[in-house]
């Protein structure tokens, strides 16, 4: 990681790339933003990335999705978040389509629920919820705006300009790049002032739908069901606990996540599988031990399945966390 800074304590901008070679691996990287249970939802190699710059009690970040990947969680330590798509599909975030004049976002203590389609770059934007709130307030907006921004709010998207997303985007690419090599113009202070300033210049008021769509509701509850029951959870049985047809909960899963139930779910416990095998020690744990764990009774099976979703196998992953380890502590 790389940083840059001004000379006055007071004024410092941190700026830096975290890379990793899983996305489990950034969710580790990022936890002390966000409790996060990011799951790869499509096979191929994931090299993660995101470039940061960090002021005060303002953060923001370039990320990448290269696979479709799905995200549930909930932003830590009082703060206000919202993602500004930049390229490739929109993502869906609980249920909802977003577009250029809906904006994802996050308050610690609203859990979210966000697939990300492959090929998506974005820009989250992390704030003092308490410092948000009083702005708005001082800045006299609307009652529906300081509305949307407050917990217990009817909708997580925010309603936007969207000239004014697409500018703003373009002025944090220009940053991060600036950041890191220390040519940024404004100090700490002043960017941000900048960010608030422009996070709610962003907000306007017009109509919006309100709640979850049903299929984001059907996959939220399938998902639930699951992950409360021991083992793999059979598609038809758990048609049934939900009291809806193979076919209403395919579509809900196609239209939301993408693929399948039965292949979210099988994807699910892969990602899973991996978080066990980056977090043990070769030599404390056995590949067979942890594929019995997540339900996979054959390991030749999920030997393949798992480099067919990865692109290495159980003990390669093993083997280059053992690795990264020695040289860590080298």
């Amino acid at each position: 990681m790389q940083k840059s800074k001004t000379t006055a304590p007071n004024s410092q901008i941190l700026s830096g790339v975290i890379r990793r070679e899983a996305v489990e691996d950034m969710s580790a990287a990022v936890s002390n933003f966000f409790d996060l249970d990011a799951v790869q939802l499509e096979p191929g190699p994931m090299q993660c990335q995101i470039d940061f710059v960090a002021a005060g009690d303002t953060f923001f970040y370039l990320e990448h999705y290269p696979l479709r990947t799905h995200l549930t969680g909930e932003l830590l330590h009082n703060r206000f978040g919202f993602a500004v798509p930049l390229e490739g599909p929109s993502v869906t975030f609980a249920g909802e389509d977003m577009e250029r004049s809906r904006l994802a976002s996050a308050i610690t203590g609203e859990e979210f629920d966000l697939h990300a389609a492959g090929g998506l770059k974005q820009c989250v934007v992390l704030l003092d919820h308490r410092r948000l709130l009083g702005l708005a307030e001082e800045f006299g907006l609307p009652a529906e705006i300081r509305r949307a921004l407050q917990p217990g709010r009817p909708t997580a998207a925010l309603t936007a300009k969207p000239a004014a997303v697409s500018e703003f985007g373009r002025r944090l690419c220009r940053m991060l790049p600036a950041a890191s090599t220390g040519r940024l113009s404004l100090d700490a202070a002043q960017l941000q002032d900048w960010l608030y300033a422009e996070t709610l210049g962003l907000l306007e008021v017009r109509g919006a739908p309100f709640g979850r769509p049903p299929s984001a509701v059907l996959v939220r509850r399938a998902v639930e069901i699951a992950e409360a029951y021991r083992g793999p959870l059979p598609i038809a049985q758990l048609c049934s606990l939900l009291r809806v047809s193979p076919g209403t909960l395919e579509h809900a899963f196609k239209s939301v996540a993408g693929i399948t139930p039965h292949a979210f779910f099988l994807r699910r416990r892969l990602n899973k599988a991996r978080s066990a095998l980056l977090s043990h020690d070769a030599d404390a744990v056995r590949v067979t031990d942890i594929a019995t764990d997540f339900g996979f009774n054959e390991l030749g099976r999920f030997a393949v399945r798992y480099r067919e979703m990865f692109g290495e196998s159980p003990s390669e992953t093993l083997r280059r966390v053992h690795k990264a380890r020695v040289s860590f502590s080298a």
